[in-house]
């Protein structure tokens, strides 16, 4: 973990990218709008997501497109956003700490209603966003990370660690389920991982398609038999890769889950789908808790 002094000091080490070498007409023109000298958090905001929409990194993106959603505009909103900006990050790993966590739980909160299940932590920062792979670039992932999930920092390299998202059920119970998690970097951008590109710096992505899927349910839409399953990619947080080297891809999960997300089957513990189609029952004073056990894999 960095101590509050250091997080600076870690931004400036960085390696950059060589002077006006581009990082893709997309990202390109992202960054237009996101570090337009006085830009407004707005613009910052409709420019991410603007591209999130184009370029769907994700296998969530991909998911929810085929299993649908009854209003685009909806769809929008069950992304919550969470920015920590130059200042927040000048002020230190304790204050992101706490803007991280605060971030965190209101999403759980708000997702125990069905309204969300997604999520995303923008690190917005020029430093950021023009590093190259590297290891001090690798080594400041990591403790941002660790700023996300607090409860299994430090975070390693090649390992896959499952966030917990609770939603209550029509007959008022309520159950965790599997959320998987992924660090993007703009420096991806012409590496062996371009599925981790992202504009703006650094970012963690996660979601739940499994809670996603059964909270249309519970609202009373149902997707077709033909979206009733699909595929969803589960990898590694923090890929050993972004320190630059030989882009070995070791750890990043070849294998997809084929979720039937609606699916009224209960699995075992030690089912690969358990806690992704159907949730873990808990008690209402567990729904910031998180039980399932990073897994190291490579």
């Amino acid at each position: 973990m960095l101590a509050q002094p250091s997080v600076v000091e870690a931004l400036e080490a960085l390696p950059r990218t060589a002077r006006g070498a581009g990082l893709g007409a997309d990202i390109d023109a992202a960054h237009e709008e996101m570090f337009a000298p006085g830009a407004r958090q707005e613009a910052r905001e409709a420019a991410l997501l603007a591209w999130l929409e184009q370029a769907r990194p994700c296998s969530y993106g991909r998911f929810v497109a085929k299993i649908g959603h009854p209003s685009a505009a909806r769809r929008r909103r069950g992304l919550d956003l969470c920015w920590i900006l130059e200042d927040d990050l000048a002020r230190g790993h304790d204050h992101v700490a706490a803007k991280v966590w605060t971030a965190r739980a209101a999403w759980k909160r708000r997702a125990v209603n069905g309204e969300t299940s997604a999520f995303l932590i923008v690190f917005s920062d020029r430093r950021l966003a023009f590093a190259r792979p590297s290891r001090e670039l690798g080594e400041l992932c990591r403790a941002l990370a660790g700023t996300y999930l607090s409860e299994c920092a430090p975070v390693a390299y090649d390992t896959v660690y499952a966030e917990a998202l609770p939603l209550r059920r029509p007959d008022g119970s309520v159950s965790l389920f599997k959320a998987g998690t992924r660090l993007l970097y703009t420096g991806a951008h012409g590496s062996a991982r371009p599925e981790r590109r992202i504009p703006g710096g650094v970012a963690i992505s996660v979601n739940s398609p499994g809670h996603y899927a059964h909270s249309l349910g519970h609202r009373g839409f149902v997707p077709g038999p033909e979206a009733a399953s699909a595929s969803y990619h589960v990898d590694v947080l923090v890929p050993r890769g972004i320190v630059g080297g030989d882009g070995d891809r070791r750890g990043t999960g070849d294998e997809a889950l084929r979720l039937d997300c609606l699916t009224p089957r209960e699995f075992s513990v030690t089912d690969p789908e358990h806690g992704w189609s159907s949730g873990l029952p808990i008690g209402d004073d567990a729904v910031l808790t998180n039980p399932w056990e990073p897994v190291g894999v490579g």
